[in-house]
């Protein structure tokens, strides 16, 4: 399985590389925008633990 980062990167070159159909461009930009907001949750979450935890003393 890929991690989201390198999905990222993946569909990213795909579109900028201009390798799609109309169709295929539209899919591949719906699935990058539906990975980039995962991350962006994803990290949003990770940074909310780490603001919840308490500093050692």
């Amino acid at each position: 399985m890929l991690t989201i980062d390198r999905q990222i990167q993946e569909l990213r070159m795909e579109l900028a590389a201009c390798l799609l159909t109309r169709r295929e461009r539209v899919q591949a930009r719906r699935e990058l925008d539906t990975l980039l907001t995962r991350h962006a949750d994803r990290n949003g979450a990770v940074e909310t633990l780490a603001a919840d935890d308490p500093a050692p003393d």
